[in-house]
């Protein structure tokens, strides 16, 4: 990652100001599906749509469209539901993909535009769909076609890298949050890591993890005491697996969701084999208090009275990471202050840096995908695609 040069044509990602292109049309289209869909449709997949997914379920704002989200399984009850949700509904809807190849979105594009064709005039409808791609591809021509607003992917930014890009910032303007603080998140943390030097953080964690790995540690655990970071460890996981496991190598992501996971995985994590580390992710200012109170019922919780959720959810994370460690896991813990689109923007560029150290470090390209392409050629082979040159 020293030289310049290197991978220059993948790293589009590096400066988060840089990659966040279009955003007044991305604000202007926001401002207007806010104002007249009951229902967003997020059409993509992988990383088309896990970053802006991460932050709208953990910071869901209390008005504004329905967000629903298509285009990542071939699942026909799924799909149907999806449908179903748009019954008697003002929809708008964003396609995201990169070079419109994939299967997923394309095949609920066709389903979802077949439907609003159906509802909306010629008109009205050009307005509804937001097309995002890379420029020269054929969903930009289909924009250009029918009137839709494009905006681009860049051909520099890989999926999983692409959470300053408007492939994450129109979705999540849409949701109603706030993009300039996202972005500023992300600069500031840029700013912080590129005047690190050795002790750069995102370095050495990338570092440390490489040599738990050759220590025979082959499986990192993401684990965190805050469900609202569910989707994020689903981020983290793909950026990850698709960055780091080529060539026969890589260190395999996994993450639980505490305290519920500690009660399915816990038994593994404290006394399985000793494979496993572990990543604590976690969050020092929730937001939120709750106090157990005192009541007529002889429960035998009545050590609780008074105490904050907070405050107990803190002392279970204390104590877990303890017993982990103390069982053979090493254990690292990151924290970040609250969950707010600043600090998600701080932890979406902290990871990213991190990713691309690691993979270089492992010996891999943490930029492609080789093995997920080969899975495509077999299944669009299955399904009669011609796939000549």
């Amino acid at each position: 990652m020293n030289d310049p040069d290197a991978d220059s044509n993948v790293r589009g990602w590096v400066h988060c100001d840089e990659a966040a292109v279009q955003l007044d049309a991305i604000k202007e289209k926001a401002a207007e599906i806010r104002e007249h869909a009951d229902t967003f449709v997020l059409v993509g997949v992988g990383g088309s749509n896990q970053a802006a997914r991460s932050v709208i379920e953990a910071l869901r704002r209390p008005k504004g469209p329905k967000i629903v989200y298509a285009g990542n399984t071939l699942s026909a009850a799924y799909l149907s539901d999806v449908l179903a949700e748009l019954h008697d509904k003002s929809v708008y809807i964003n396609v995201i993909a990169k070079n419109f190849e994939t299967l997923e979105p394309g095949s609920h594009y066709r389903i979802l535009r077949s439907l609003m064709e159906s509802i909306y005039g010629a008109p009205e409808m050009a307005k509804r769909v937001t097309l995002t791609g890379t420029r020269g591809s054929l969903l930009e021509k289909i924009a250009k076609d029918n009137g839709h607003l494009f905006l681009e992917f860049p051909v520099t930014v890989g999926g999983r890298y692409s959470a300053f890009t408007p492939v994450g910032l129109l979705p999540l303007a849409a949701a109603g949050l706030d993009i300039d603080s996202f972005i500023s998140g992300g600069r500031d943390m840029e700013r912080l890591l590129s005047a690190c030097g050795a002790e750069n953080p995102a370095v050495r964690y990338a570092a440390l993890r490489n040599l738990l790995y050759k220590k025979g540690f082959l499986v990192e655990v993401l684990a965190g005491f805050e469900p609202r970071l569910a989707y994020f460890n689903k981020w983290w996981w793909q950026l990850f697996g698709e960055s780091e496991g080529k060539n026969g190598t890589g260190i395999f992501p996994s993450f639980a969701v505490y305290s519920e996971d500690l009660h399915s995985i816990g038994q593994y994590m404290q006394s399985g084999q000793r494979i496993l580390m572990e990543t604590f992710l976690s969050v020092e200012k929730p937001g939120a208090s709750l106090v157990v109170e005192g009541d007529r019922v002889e429960d035998r919780f009545d050590y609780l009275n008074g105490w904050d959720f907070t405050d107990i959810n803190r002392a279970a994370e204390t104590a877990t990471l303890e017993a982990h460690s103390s069982g053979g896991v090493p254990c690292t813990k990151i924290s970040v202050d609250r969950l707010d689109e600043y600090h998600f923007g701080q932890l979406f560029y902290f990871f990213m840096l991190s990713c691309a150290v690691s993979g270089k470090l492992l010996g891999v390209n943490p930029f492609d995908q080789d093995g997920v392409e080969r899975y495509k050629k077999s299944m669009f082979k299955a399904l009669g695609k011609n796939i000549a040159g």
